[in-house]
């Protein structure tokens, strides 16, 4: 049975233009600095309101703090070495 030899081919790829919202003319792929700067300010504006709003709910924050002293509890496990 014979050998094939296989060869690699450098091929160039272009990036294909940005495309722009007809309605916002924001650009969908990898808008200007300005743009995604103000995205990532609304982006952790919503993160915050969405916070202050579980905060609020007592409930959520009752099972929030259960699950998250049971994965304490489980990280602490693994980091000391115990098995589950």
């Amino acid at each position: 049975m014979a050998i094939r030899k296989t060869t690699t081919r450098k091929t160039t790829t272009r990036k294909a233009p940005a495309k722009k919202s007809s309605s916002v003319g924001i650009s969908i792929l990898g808008g200007s600095k300005a743009d995604m700067k103000k995205w990532e300010v609304e982006s952790a504006m919503n993160t915050l309101q969405r916070a202050a709003d579980i905060q609020k709910n007592k409930s959520l924050m009752n099972d929030i703090k259960k699950m998250a002293a049971a994965k304490a509890k489980e990280f602490n496990d693994i980091a000391s070495g115990k098995k589950m």
